[in-house]
């Protein structure tokens, strides 16, 4: 006969994730998280549960937001159609964000290495804050969304001057 499973309170769960009891709940009202069952009012979970919150805060770290998780976990399968489909859209969703940082970056790097004690004198930073701006209005194109600080040379030469 093999020996039951172990139930863990919710401050035992606590411990062992690292999370507040309060956001155990919260998972739990979300549809994220739930427990084995309840005696004496106090919540017990499965011994999977704390890998189900790694799982959470995993996907959490990679930028899913709590419906997106439901979502992947209530797909079942990472064959499915949906949970194909949320992977792909926030692998593109991190692109962009990578992208961003890294014109940003280059910024960052370029007002280092500029040698305009006024960086509203430097025209990389002129043509950079034009381009930022540009016309009035939602910039959805994807040309739109490649302009920012993609043009901004990282250092300046004889000519910049």
């Amino acid at each position: 006969m093999s020996e039951p499973a172990r139930l863990i309170v919710i401050g035992e769960l606590a411990r062992r994730t690292g999370l507040a009891s309060s956001a155990l709940r919260y998972y739990e009202r979300v549809g994220l998280l739930s427990p084995a069952g309840r005696a004496g009012g106090r919540r017990h979970y499965g011994a999977s549960s704390a890998e189900r919150v790694a799982l959470i805060r995993l996907c959490q770290d990679a930028g899913f937001t709590l419906r997106e998780i439901r979502t992947l976990v209530a797909a079942g399968t990472r064959r499915g159609r949906r949970w194909t489909q949320l992977v792909e859209a926030k692998l593109r969703e991190l692109e962009t964000l990578i992208a961003q940082a890294e014109r940003a970056k280059a910024l960052i790097q370029h007002a280092l290495a500029c040698p305009h004690r006024n960086l509203f004198a430097c025209s990389n930073f002129r043509t950079a804050l034009k381009e930022h701006l540009g016309p009035p209005g939602p910039r959805s194109s994807e040309a739109a969304r490649e302009k920012g600080f993609a043009r901004v040379k990282p250092v300046h030469t004889a000519s910049d001057e």
